[in-house]
């Protein structure tokens, strides 16, 4: 699987648009649908946004080898989340 194709299921599966994740990254829509359809080229930073953006991590992003689009959190993973 590609990467782009990644990050557009993960954002579907998070009934996510591409307006709402480009505006959490600080981005255009344009720039951010350029990358879902793999015109643009997305930088580490970039990438790290869009994780956070979605409420995914980085590493889960970018495992193009995982089929799953919603990240399973640990125990460990919650015990790290900011008290609300």
């Amino acid at each position: 699987m590609e990467l782009a194709l990644r990050i557009y299921q993960i954002r579907k599966a998070h009934r996510l648009t591409q307006a709402e994740v480009a505006y959490r990254c600080d981005i255009t829509p344009s720039a951010y649908g350029q990358i879902e359809r793999r015109a643009g080229n997305a930088t580490f930073f970039t990438l790290a946004k869009i994780a956070d953006a979605i409420g995914v991590s980085l590493s889960f992003l970018v495992d193009i080898q995982n089929v799953d689009y919603i990240e399973k959190k640990t125990s460990f993973d919650l015990l790290d989340a900011p008290a609300a």
